[in-house]
């Protein structure tokens, strides 16, 4: 194997294959990457047997095709910290070489033959969707599945294919997060439901690609294959039956306020800083036309925030965790945002449009 390479492309894919390369494991090899010198790519591959992604490097001279398998983690930190435009690699007996003006590494390389293989998509994808529209809808749901939750299914987030629609779900038992996009296109009327592991979604939103290109997906029972421009991950799906997140929604909110997405996320970040682990929730005191954020922690101190609101009804006092609710704000992309309510023991709702919708549980208004 010989060729040369642009080294800021290569930087950039090898490090989102070292999110995948497992860091921790007894099994030495999947730390590894596996290099293959095609005739007009340079393709990098790894899996931790869960997750596997492929990516292209194109800007490549291709003087003999071939491959190895090196430690992805050396690899990367190699690439990284050159300077040149442009890298030497060479294979000879078990060493990959790779130079540049100055310097020379030699590494030692393994046996790509046994290296797990890394699929790909190459059959016709189920649906397209917009690469932004994705990222976004990624970005509005992953924050909100659980984490290491004994309940399977809701350790990762539901896709669901409705018609022409792209619907996402994702929870943690305490606050719900469904986003809502149209596919770009849908070459089957029976797609199955998948629910995708968060790993998977925030390794696919770390890859470069134009916001407009389309991404392909392929759906089988237990695997799920994504292909964006020169990438392709491949994750197992999370088992299990997802809850009913429709029934989760409340359809009976009678109270309804538009709130400036940018005032509301900095009085919530002032409220939280008079928090604490006894004391987590803050106060949300809606009267005509103000809204009152107020919070408590004992041996500490309080803390009130006034913002004026477009808010008509009776006064209504409702407690949640404000980190559910900045987490939320943090990814809004509207200026405004809904917040819908009806009583104090009752779930909230903040809706963009029809696009994104999350509901929060309250907290207790005695430790908020």
């Amino acid at each position: 194997m010989k060729l040369r390479f642009n080294r800021e492309e290569a930087a950039e894919a090898l490090s989102a294959v070292c999110a995948v390369a497992a860091v921790r494991t007894p099994k030495e090899i999947l730390k590894c990457v596996r290099v293959e010198a095609l005739p007009d790519a340079l393709l990098l591959s790894a899996t931790d047997l869960e997750i596997g992604l492929r990516v292209a490097v194109t800007q490549v001279e291709v003087d003999e095709p071939g491959e190895t398998l090196v430690v992805a983690d050396t690899l990367a930190r190699i690439v990284r910290e050159c300077s040149d435009e442009v890298l030497v690699a060479d294979t000879k007996a078990s060493e990959l070489h790779i130079r540049g003006a100055g310097s020379h590494f030699q590494i030692i390389t393994q046996a790509p033959a046994d290296f797990p293989p890394v699929p790909t998509l190459e059959a016709e994808p189920d649906f397209t969707i917009e690469n932004g529209l994705l990222r976004r809808m990624i970005e509005w749901t992953v924050f909100a599945s659980a984490r290491e939750s004994t309940r399977y299914a809701i350790n990762g987030v539901l896709w669901e294919v409705s018609g022409k629609d792209l619907v996402m779900a994702a929870t943690d038992g305490r606050r719900l997060s469904v986003a809502k996009g149209k596919l770009a296109s849908c070459r089957t009327k029976s797609v199955p439901n998948a629910i995708v592991p968060g790993k998977a979604l925030s390794l696919f939103s770390r890859l470069p690609g134009d916001s407009e290109a389309g991404v392909a997906v392929k759906v089988s029972t237990n695997q799920m294959l994504l292909r964006v421009g020169r990438a392709v991950i491949s994750t197992n799906l999370v088992e299990g039956h997802f809850p009913k997140y429709q029934d989760v929604i409340p359809a009976d909110c009678d109270r309804t306020v538009e709130l400036n997405t940018a005032e509301f996320h900095s009085a919530l970040k002032r409220a939280s800083l008079l928090t604490n682990e006894e004391s987590k929730g803050v106060r949300l005191s809606f009267e005509d036309g103000c809204l009152t954020l107020s919070s408590r922690a004992p041996e500490q101190g309080e803390a009130t925030i006034s913002l004026p609101v477009a808010y008509k009804g009776e006064p209504i006092a409702i407690g949640f965790n404000p980190v559910f609710l900045t987490d939320v704000l943090r990814v809004t992309n509207t200026d405004e945002i809904t917040f819908a309510f009806k009583e104090p023991n009752r779930p909230g709702v903040l809706r963009m449009g029809d696009a994104f919708t999350h509901v929060v549980m309250p907290v207790n208004l005695s430790s908020a």
